[in-house]
């Protein structure tokens, strides 16, 4: 038979071999599962072929060179996107001088062809398309279950006793969190916020993403995207499995978000080549992902004895060069570990036969498994590993209550320890993967032997430790002492900025009019006036570079605007109201404003600008003794703050669609009108006045309000506060020397 020009070959065994061209109208258009097992009734491989070919020619060069090869029985798979892969030592200088590259494609070919394939002048090798599994003893739904004996003994255990209970959960992710100390590193302004995380798995069902039919109802947060269209939607062919790292992920850096990054779908190697391409062409466009977690491997060194044993598989050379580019990658040991391995081990369970292939990698993270009671998990896979003989690297904790009733396996506990690495890379920007990975070896508690071992590495991650070893105390964000910007001030100050280095103050003077300081990169300017005639303290909003709105109330209690276009002051304009009190303005989204005030009612009311045209005055209720305070922490999002009838700080909060119903008490007793900033979604910040003239500050971290914290300083107004970034913030006071005063963090 012919098919594009390609002579089918009979088989060994006399049979006919039937046509492998793309339009055979018998032949399955799709690719076949990545199970090598299920090819062997009609004797053929799934394959990866690695081949020469002209710089930037992709799928069209592999294409041609393929079709003039005359290997009947190879099919081509057209829907894979030839993968560009870094050449082995031996490949590359003939390349360079040739000035072509090495690609992977993808395909299926009769086993007796194979080296026939192999053979051809633009064929480097031909690999088998590798089947993959997550690591994961107990799964929802799951079609191949690994079976781990329940036991919990000393009964051949290499450390102490071990922990064989994959299904009793020993705490929670919280306790989890608790151990490592990471609810320290929370509370130091660390929760992932800027990181993202790809999680390489069987999929996940993400917030705000359409439902798929057959698939759970249970959604994750965070998720901002993934290499497939269809990302976000769904999980079920791991069971769950994705749904599950993603939550550990979270757990440990809830401010983090992720990326979907789904290699399910034939379980094969191949999506896991195309996935971290994909990762690569990414992180060259925007820097994201900063990490990949994989849970996932192979459980025999026979599923693929390449893959398991070198170092120069194209999936391995693939991920050195995701590390080298910058992302950082942690990969599960495995569950074979000698004591209670999976039944999907087989044979190959325990010392020096039980981590494969790229998990065992030297420059990648590989994490080993232990409980929170710090029991060693008797099915983590134990070291030497096949490309490294100093594999585990260090071991996480699993075995707890998280996204299911017990998350379980060396899959639980690298996501957890990829949630940690994501505090770490946002505390450290610039950290590295030897960094990263010598930080937890070396802070890492030791449960075996002193120093490292094969069966748990260098001993537990401790977080904490490992924070505190690269960001030392020192540098970690602080309060400043207090700076005098001079004046002679006649009302609180505002606040506000539109750079990193970029920060304007307002303030009135003895003639009421409106007064203006700027520092850019540290200098400060002399005071500017503005003119004007306000009654109370100033507002201010930089809404975008280079733009400044500023609010005061007038002569008849009218609110008046100002704004600076980049380039001049436009001039005062009356918006009208009956302001009691001062007012706050904030800006929620592009060419949007939200100015409040406080009318003869004592209510609280809003005022919006839409980008043409000013809104009504809507009454917000409330009974309210001072100015407001407003933030907008994301788009749609708003929360405004007053002072109540019994002196304690009020909250209530727009979130897109509806005010809050009720006012929430922050509780105290202040003199003054409140100040509120923020630095990321889920963070504010408040500043009060205290009985005792001094400045207090309460934050809140998307989960709970911290204590009152007192700041210090003797100030006779209320506070005013901006955020420029990440663990940044200013705050302005007037002293009882009528000098403005600034206290920062940062």
């Amino acid at each position: 038979m012919h098919s594009n020009g390609l002579t089918s070959t009979g088989m060994n065994n006399g049979d006919g071999m039937p046509s492998l061209g793309m339009d055979s109208p018998s032949l399955q258009r799709q690719m076949p599962s990545g199970d090598m097992n299920a090819a062997i009734l009609c004797k053929t491989q799934n394959v990866l072929v690695e081949m020469r070919i002209p710089k930037n020619q992709g799928l069209l060069g592999a294409s041609q060179i393929l079709a003039g090869m005359n290997i009947a029985s190879f099919q081509l798979d057209r829907s894979y996107e030839p993968v560009s892969v870094t050449p082995d030592s031996e490949q590359a200088a003939s390349l360079l001088a040739s000035n072509e590259e090495t690609v992977i494609v993808r395909g299926v070919v009769a086993e007796s062809k194979i080296q026939e394939l192999e053979a051809q002048p633009n064929v480097i090798k031909v690999y088998k398309d590798t089947r993959i599994a997550p690591f994961n003893p107990v799964l929802l739904e799951k079609t191949e279950m690994d079976l781990i004996a329940p036991t919990d003994s000393s009964a051949g255990c290499p450390i102490a006793t071990c922990d064989c209970s994959a299904i009793i959960p020993k705490g929670t992710i919280a306790d989890v969190a608790t151990y490592f100390g990471v609810d320290k590193i929370w509370a130091a302004g660390y929760k992932g916020q800027g990181i993202v995380v790809g999680v390489v798995d069987g999929g996940i069902t993400a917030e705000g993403r359409p439902f798929v039919v057959g698939e759970t109802i249970r959604r994750i947060p965070n998720v901002i995207g993934g290499p497939a269209y269809d990302w976000g939607t769904v999980a079920r062919a791991w069971g769950e499995h994705g749904n599950m790292c993603a939550t550990d992920v979270l757990g440990m850096a809830p401010e983090a978000k992720l990326y979907d990054c789904r290699i399910s779908g034939g379980d094969s190697i191949s999506n896991a080549l195309r996935v971290f391409d994909w990762a690569i062409k990414q992180y060259q466009t925007d820097g994201t992902p900063h990490i990949l977690t994989n849970s996932w491997g192979i459980y025999q060194k026979s599923w693929d004895e390449f893959y398991a044993t070198n170092i120069d598989h194209p999936f391995t050379r693939k991920v050195v060069e995701v590390i080298n580019l910058g992302i950082l990658v942690l990969f599960a040991a495995g569950n074979c570990g000698g004591t209670c391995p999976s039944d999907r081990c087989g044979g190959d369970t325990g010392p020096g036969k039980s981590i494969w292939g790229a998990n065992g990698h030297p420059m990648v993270m590989t994490v080993g498994a232990v409980n929170k009671d710090e029991q060693f998990v008797g099915y983590s896979s134990q070291g030497p590993a096949a490309l490294d003989p100093n594999k585990p690297d260090f071991c996480s904790i699993t075995h707890f209550k998280g996204y299911f009733g017990c998350d379980n396996g060396t899959s639980a506990a690298t996501p957890i320890a990829a949630g940690v690495v994501a505090l770490l890379k946002q505390a450290k920007p610039s950290v590295t993967q030897d960094e990263v990975k010598n930080a937890l070896k070396s802070t890492a508690k030791n449960i075996g032997e002193p120093g490292f071992d094969q069966h748990s590495g260098a001993g537990i991650i401790q977080a904490k430790l490992a924070f505190d070893m690269l960001v030392p105390p020192t540098q970690l964000p602080h309060w400043s002492d207090w700076e005098n910007l001079g004046g002679n001030n006649f009302s609180a100050p505002a606040a506000a900025s539109w750079g990193e280095n970029r920060l304007d103050i307002f303030t009135l003077g003895g003639d009421s009019n409106l007064y203006r300081k700027f520092a850019d990169n540290k200098t400060w300017s002399d005071w500017e006036n503005l003119g004007g005639f306000s009654l109370t303290a100033p507002a201010a909003v930089a809404s975008q570079t280079n733009r400044l709105d500023v609010f005061i109330v007038g002569q008849q209690r009218n609110l008046l605007r100002k704004f600076w276009d980049g380039t001049t002051w436009s001039e005062w304009e009356n918006l009208g109201g009956f302001c009691k009190q001062g007012v706050a303005v904030c800006t929620s989204a592009a060419n949007r404003l939200d100015v409040f005030a406080i009318a003869a009612d004592n209510a609280l009311y809003q005022k919006s600008w839409n980008g043409t045209a000013w809104g009504d005055w809507t009454n917000l209720g409330g009974f309210c003794l001072s100015a407001p305070a407003a933030v907008c922490s994301s788009e749609n999002r708003v929360d405004v703050f007053v002072r109540g009838t019994d002196h304690a700080i009020y909250r209530k909060s727009w979130d897109g669609t509806t005010w809050s119903s009720s006012w929430e008490s922050l509780g105290g007793l202040w003199l003054y009108s409140p100040a509120a900033t923020s630095w990321s979604a889920n963070r504010l910040d408040v500043f009060a006045v205290g009985t005792d003239n001094s400045m207090y500050r309460k934050y809140w971290d998307g989960s709970t309000w911290s204590s009152w914290e007192n700041l210090g300083g003797s100030t006779i107004s209320s506070p005013s506060a901006v955020s420029r970034g990440t663990n940044r913030i200013d705050t302005f006071v007037v002293g009882g020397d009528n000098a403005i005063y600034r206290k920062s963090y940062g």
